[in-house]
């Protein structure tokens, strides 16, 4: 099936189930939406895979991550992927938890 037919929620769950060692390209935008807080951090795929295992799926690494500032578990989610390369010319960002993910 082609990326382009899957729904915005089955690619969402698709990417969610991944392990962190096939995300290796992509950064990971996060932010706990507690306010006063710092706001998105921004995060390689393949330094979590270091953190919490390579073959630790995308859902479950979020799952354990807590904000340096707050502690607070990630209120919203995005991977962003590209412009890696030549025939990608923007990054691609998929809401993956939060106000952003719905459908």
């Amino acid at each position: 099936m082609a990326a382009a037919n899957l729904t915005t929620r089955r690619r969402r769950t698709i990417i969610l189930a991944t392990p962190l060692a096939e995300l290796d390209g992509a950064a990971l935008v996060i932010d706990c939406l507690t306010p006063g807080c710092a706001g998105e951090r921004r995060v390689l795929v393949r330094d979590l895979a270091g953190v919490y295992g390579r073959q630790q799926t995308l859902a479950e690494a979020l799952q354990r991550m807590r904000c340096t500032s707050c502690q607070g578990r990630a209120g919203a989610a995005w991977l962003v992927a590209g412009p890696g390369t030549e025939r990608q010319r923007r990054a691609v960002r998929v809401a993956l938890v939060g106000p952003d993910a719905v459908g």
